[in-house]
């Protein structure tokens, strides 16, 4: 593909078409505008970095530390889709096969019903409604001897080297399994009631959550402050107030048993659809002679992509990033095989630098990439008709949706952008579309620069759009 293609079908990407046809005379960025900033808004204990290419010709236009190796947060995402549509492609879905351990007779499944995961991190409530429908369209009305997932495809490895241990239980760090539902995680909805001192309401996304809740939120006109705790049992412990003054107070937690999650809520799924289950929910590997019955596959990979990046969803990195481990050297996916194999993919693409990845989302505190990798990552992902659309495409877009939806309003349209964000750590790698006709692959990574960051992307990217 051609860049004049490459240009069309970007723009068409971009909400606001106001390109000038010429190219402007006077310089990219006003350099001595963001080294001033930077010297005036930098501490010995800060750092930062910067690296501004012309997405077409390669050229240089602003550089600053630029080979330098940072943490780069959630601008591992950039890494790890760039490596996974090229590796994968964009038309890969993850599977989840369902087997019984014996036939069907007179209706009634035999040997117990079989979940061999692969991975599929996009499995919801309503995918699970989908699936039971497909089980009962085999004539299935009941399931005698149980349920039983299959988690072998990846490791029992369920959180990165690096994660933060006080992450586990927030939603945007769940357990990262071969079988998952709903990204690991629920959503708690606790409203108060009309009478102080009365118990709060509980509702739980999805309804069908199978773990026991155990309610002692009270409502109170003090302040809400609410806390969740599992205990062994599979029960989850509500503790706290909710104030009257607010409608209702939401918790987004990861689940501490990603197997018994599935397989418990697929179980009342299927009751709520007419099929029976006799039998225990465990986890155990299918048997040679058990009978694969159907196979639900996921979206695109491209599709997929898009949802990880616009809303920064962890678990779909981490996914991805076992699944490759997995398919590319026949072992159970881990994160150490599956960041080999990007880290040496992405070597092949020109990416020179010391980067390392420990994980696919930016979880860990332990990856590592300079700004010029992260520009040459981009730059390929321009240039590369395989996967250039897909790609662009997954990133947020200023003013307009994703996790750029409330920033840049001024710039509204002209950068698609990945955000990343860890205590101390602030980054933000994408495309810039000039009113001069320029596009721009641009990196800006912080350690130890606080929200004064922020700024300085405004600064920056205002001078590459004018």
């Amino acid at each position: 593909m051609n860049s004049g293609r490459k240009t069309l079908i970007l723009r068409a990407l971009i909400l606001l078409f106001a390109f000038l046809p010429a190219v402007s005379a006077h310089a990219d960025v006003n350099r001595k505008k963001i080294l001033s900033f930077i010297s005036k808004n930098t501490s010995s204990k800060s750092k930062v970095g910067i690296m501004v290419r012309s997405a077409d010709t390669d050229r240089t236009v602003f550089r600053y530390n630029s080979n330098k190796e940072f943490i780069p947060a959630s601008n591992n995402k950039v890494l790890s889709s760039v490596a996974a549509l090229s590796l994968l492609g964009k038309d890969f879905r993850f599977r989840t096969e369902f087997y019984l351990g014996g036939g069907i007779h007179s209706g009634v499944g035999h040997g117990g019903l079989y979940v061999k995961g692969y991975g599929d991190p996009t499995i919801d409530i309503s995918k699970l409604r989908e699936i039971a429908g497909k089980i009962k369209t085999l004539g299935i009305t009941r399931i005698d001897g149980g349920i039983y997932l299959d988690g072998s495809y990846f490791d029992d490895i369920y959180h990165g080297e690096g994660w933060d241990p006080e992450w586990f239980d927030k939603g945007f760090c769940p357990p990262v399994t071969a079988i998952s539902l709903n990204y690991n995680s629920v959503k708690i909805r606790i409203s108060a009631s009309k009478v102080d001192g009365a118990p709060a309401t509980v509702r739980t996304e999805p309804r069908e959550f199978p773990f026991q809740i155990r309610n002692s939120v009270v409502t109170t006109r003090r302040k809400s402050g609410v806390t969740a705790k599992y205990t062994e049992q599979n029960k989850l412990r509500l503790l706290g107030y909710v104030s009257s003054r607010r409608k209702a107070e939401t918790l987004e937690l990861s689940v501490p048993d990603p197997f018994f999650y599935f397989g418990e809520t697929l179980k009342r799924v299927l009751e709520k659809d007419g099929i029976e289950v006799e039998g225990p929910v465990e986890r155990a590997r299918v048997p040679k002679w058990a009978g694969r019955i159907m196979t639900h596959y996921s979206e695109p990979l491209g599709t997929v992509i898009r949802e990880y990046n616009k809303e920064s969803v962890n678990i779909i990195g981490e996914s991805i990033v076992k699944v490759i481990g997995a398919k590319f050297l026949r072992v159970p996916g881990s994160w150490k095989s599956g960041t080999y194999v990007m880290e040496e993919h992405l070597r092949t693409m020109g990416l020179n630098g010391n980067f390392s990845m420990a994980d696919g989302s930016g979880l860990s505190r332990l990856n590592r990439v300079s700004p010029e990798d992260l520009t040459v990552a981009l730059t390929k992902a321009y240039k590369d008709p395989d996967i250039s659309e897909e790609f662009i495409a997954s990133l947020p877009i200023a003013g307009v949706d994703g996790t750029l939806k409330k920033r840049f309003r001024k710039l509204k349209g002209r950068v698609y952008a990945k955000t990343g964000y860890l205590e101390g750590a602030r980054s933000l790698s994408g495309y810039v579309f000039g009113k001069n006709g320029r596009v721009y692959v641009f990196s800006i990574i912080s350690n130890g620069m606080g929200v004064k960051v922020k700024t300085l992307q405004n600064l920056l990217l205002r001078e590459l759009v004018y």
